[in-house]
């Protein structure tokens, strides 16, 4: 069973004698180059690009929208009075889905759909990867860089690979990129989280927009992707939670069957639209 990790657990202070050595011994040390630690106004000053996201007569953000090769389904609720669904730089709303390829883990020669979603563990959030070929062996763990790193290591067993197994879970579940983080960030209670770093935001300029849009970067999902992620998700419900290696959260489960229809109905609007 994964215990997940307070990632905003503080270190004990130390007593003040402690201290001054340690800092006398910092002083005294030679500076290493390196990157340093983004700090809150580093956060707070730089401005990132967005692609424009259509919303309905209320406001919300219409779904599904595809941002950069992922399929977002559901933005999710922001649980702002607990610091470790959010840290400075990201939010880890509950309900949150999305979708996108990679390889297969048990087919070399294949790519599949991954549906990636967060629910809600006892204390901190949790992050599942489930795969449209392995619908009934979702990976489970406490953060998202733990998910997508036992992916990536399955992915590269099979295909007999040296390639390393580390991954940036931001960038897989889609919580690092600009668009994204936007759409998060404008959900209710976000301007709550006690530790996260409001960003800013501006949209691209529309030459910039149509070249998102014709490299299939942004805006409407194609149809063949809708339809196959449906099936992921139609799968992914009906599978048995059998597995030992499986967690089937009930709330994630109705976050499936929410995008479930979701989806049918964006795909039965595209076919009846006029081309």
């Amino acid at each position: 069973m994964f215990r997940p990790v307070d990632e905003t657990q503080q270190t004990q202070t130390p007593p003040d004698d402690y201290a001054k050595n340690a800092s006398a011994s910092l002083e005294a040390a030679p500076r290493v180059p390196g990157k340093r630690r983004k700090r809150h106004h580093d956060i707070a000053s730089k401005i990132r690009s967005v692609q424009p996201v259509p919303r309905d007569i209320h406001g919300n953000y219409e779904m599904p929208v595809q941002v950069g090769i992922l399929v977002v389904l559901n933005l999710g609720r922001v649980v702002w009075d607990r610091d470790t669904f959010h840290n400075e730089r990201y939010i880890w709303p509950v309900g949150y889905t999305v979708q996108r390829e990679y390889y297969s883990m048990v087919d070399p020669h294949t790519d599949v759909i991954y549906t990636c979603w967060v629910s809600e563990g006892k204390d901190a959030p949790l992050f599942h990867v489930e795969a449209e070929d392995m619908p009934d062996a979702s990976i489970v763990a406490p953060t998202a860089t733990g998910a997508w790193t036992a992916v990536l290591r399955k992915v590269n067993q099979i295909r007999h690979r040296e390639h390393s197994n580390s991954a940036s879970g931001p960038d897989y579940f889609g919580f690092s990129h600009p668009t994204i983080a936007k759409m998060v960030q404008d959900l209710p209670g976000a301007d709550r989280c006690r530790t996260y770093v409001m960003q800013n935001f501006v949209e691209m300029k529309d030459r910039h927009v149509r070249g998102v849009v014709k490299k299939g970067r942004g805006g409407r999902p194609s149809i063949d992707m809708l339809n196959r992620g449906q099936r992921a998700l139609m799968a992914a419900s009906a599978s048995s939670p059998s597995s030992a290696h499986t967690a089937q959260p009930e709330e994630a489960g109705l976050v499936r069957r929410i995008s479930v229809a979701t989806l049918t109905n964006t795909i039965s609007a595209s076919e009846t639209s006029p081309s």
